[in-house]
């Protein structure tokens, strides 16, 4: 109990006085003690990281600064500060740029390698190379999968008749091959077939249920950026929204059939083996309850008034999905250039991002419309979409405010700091402690599933829906302190991240020095400052096993802001 003690007095240690940024929101429940909020990756003691060749001016090439498209975001961004008197944040070190790069475009931190390679290297345009590097990489397509999965069909299980795996493998295929956004979207909302062959018929079926009323909503909302849901019931109370708005669009999915196909399988017994997807002609109206006690119809009709024309032999769903795609239609550009600036710096022109109309205006109309515009005139390719928000100075700019910028919150004068997901804080996690390669093949895929389980049930919300991020929760927190993922991550064994270093510590010149500079680069994507590497390594000198200290501090770092937040 001594030893147990003593370790848990030194972990809160560390959290005070070695790692200033530690969770805010995290209680040390067995101390009865809170920890101070993260203000910042700078070290406390303003000593310089060792080794570290960053410098508060960014590393982006005159070239890369001369795009059009960034010169477009950097002068509509300046002239919004000049207007408000805001003086922006310094602009991001690259420890800053690195890790919120890896994060925003690969979902998850940086390994140990990669962070020192990139660190080490001087040359010019090294942030430009990055991000090229991520956006070609393998986990940019599965990462940007993965948030549009939870964005169409949401994490909750939504039955045997929708496949998880095939939409999101699906959508992996479209950005990996940088497929333009109209074209996924048109084929996302018309989507027929098997949904185990075409993985994209499981948006669709994902929200057939009461009329395919939430896909009314749910289509408009991340497509067209229109919150009409309420006008189902009623006129929307503060926008021009009218209930006929609403029941026209869901008059475009009649006629849609689902039909659940059964196999003999591999026992000669008939079972379940996917659903097909179609639609047939239909000239059915919707009718609906209106609050006048009326009975309300409606034939097919877009938001901007256009109708289909009557007849037997319209596929409306293949038309609405056209009508949402056409060039002339800016709504679905401005969408999806919204969603993204948000998805980047942490809020979008429009806030909430689904939610466009004159009752809520944009932070900066002129640049939305021009931004949107070339989005489109350059062909909806969202890899060029991510070069121009993050080659601007506002992505560029530190999280670290200042007398100059305190109050704002809209004209993006600083990067907010930003809760992981579940996933990115998993995926950082099993970046950070290899603690799934601690076992065999099959061991190791069976250990990520649970733990992936188990994420998902400690960050879930009532309704298992895509908003879900870290919020400091007791169940959270308590996870992340003391989960089976964490237990195994702290673990040594080998193959782990910590058994490795302890290992590779032995060759070293000075393993303290190694070791600790390790852990900081593992958690923190930077190398430690000239206090911590002193406090760490004179602590490791006085004792005689090295690994329950190591132990000690890596579990400080990834309990601690610095590793939550992605700044």
């Amino acid at each position: 109990m001594k030893t147990r003690g003593a370790r848990l007095a030194r972990r809160c240690a560390w959290l005070r006085s070695q790692v200033r940024g530690v969770v805010g929101v995290f209680l040390v429940v067995s101390l009865g003690t809170t920890i101070p909020a993260w203000s910042g990756d700078r070290p406390s003691s303003g000593a310089s990281r060792r080794q570290s060749t960053s410098t508060s001016k960014p590393a982006l090439s005159k070239q890369a600064a001369a795009v059009p498209q960034v010169m477009l975001i950097d002068r509509a961004i300046a002239e919004g500060w000049g207007k408000a008197g805001v003086k922006p944040a310094r602009l991001a070190t690259d420890e800053e740029f690195l890790r919120r790069a890896y994060l925003d475009l690969l979902g998850r931190i940086p390994n140990v390698q990669e962070a020192r390679a990139f660190l080490a290297t001087r040359e010019t345009g090294k942030r430009e190379k990055l991000v090229e590097y991520l956006l070609n990489h393998a986990d940019f397509a599965k990462n940007l999968a993965t948030e549009w999965t939870v964005l169409l069909i949401g994490r909750g299980n939504q039955g045997r008749m929708v496949d998880r795996a095939a939409l999101t493998g699906w959508l992996r295929q479209q950005f990996g091959a940088d497929r333009p956004w109209n074209e996924i979207v048109r084929e996302l909302v018309a989507a027929t077939g098997s949904n185990k062959e075409n993985g994209a018929v499981n948006y669709v079926l994902a929200h057939l249920e009461f009329g395919a009323v939430p896909l009314t909503s749910r289509t408009t909302r991340l497509f067209l950026g229109q919150q009409i849901q309420c006008t189902q019931c009623h006129d929307h109370p503060s926008n021009d929204w009218k209930q006929r708005d609403f029941w026209g669009i869901n008059a475009f999915f009649k006629g849609i059939r689902a039909e659940q196909v059964r196999k003999e399988d591999a026992t000669g017994r008939e079972a379940y083996d996917h659903t097909e997807l179609r639609d047939e002609p239909s000239d059915a109206y919707v009718s609906y309850d209106r609050r006048d006690g009326m009975v309300g119809t409606t034939f097919p009709r877009y938001l901007d008034g256009r109708k289909l024309p009557p007849g037997p032999n319209v596929i409306r769903r293949a038309e609405l999905a056209k009508l949402i795609a056409d060039p002339k239609n800016d709504s679905m550009a401005k969408a999806f250039v919204n969603r993204m600036w948000a998805h980047f710096l942490g809020r979008g022109f429009v806030q909430p991002v689904d939610d466009f109309g004159p009752h809520n205006p944009p932070s900066h109309p002129q640049l939305l419309d021009q931004l949107s515009q070339e989005f489109q005139q350059n062909g909806y390719h969202i890899k060029q979409l991510c070069r121009w928000i993050m080659a601007s100075r506002a992505y560029q700019l530190s999280s670290v405010r200042t007398k100059g910028n305190e109050k704002d919150d809209a004209l993006f004068s600083a990067m907010p700091l930003k809760p992981m997901t579940p996933e990115q804080l998993f995926d950082s996690l099993l970046t950070a402690t290899a603690a799934h390669r601690g076992g065999a093949g099959d061991e190791t895929g069976r250990k990520r599933d649970a733990w992936m389980k188990q994420f998902l049930f400690v960050f879930a919300n009532d309704e298992a829906e895509e908003s879900t991020s870290f919020q400091g929760t007791i169940p959270q927190a308590l996870m992340m302190m003391n989960g089976e993922l964490m237990q195994e991550a702290l673990s040594g064994k080998p193959g782990s991240f910590l058994g490795d270093i302890c290992e590779q510590g032995s060759h070293q010149a000075s393993p303290a020095a190694f070791m600790i500079d390790s852990l900081y680069l593992a958690a923190l994507s930077r190398h430690p400052s000239g206090r911590e590497l002193a406090q760490a390594g004179q602590l490791l000198e006085s004792c005689p096993d090295s690994l329950p200290v190591l132990q000690d501090l890596f579990w400080a770092l990834l309990n601690s802001n610095e590793f939550i937040l992605n700044h």
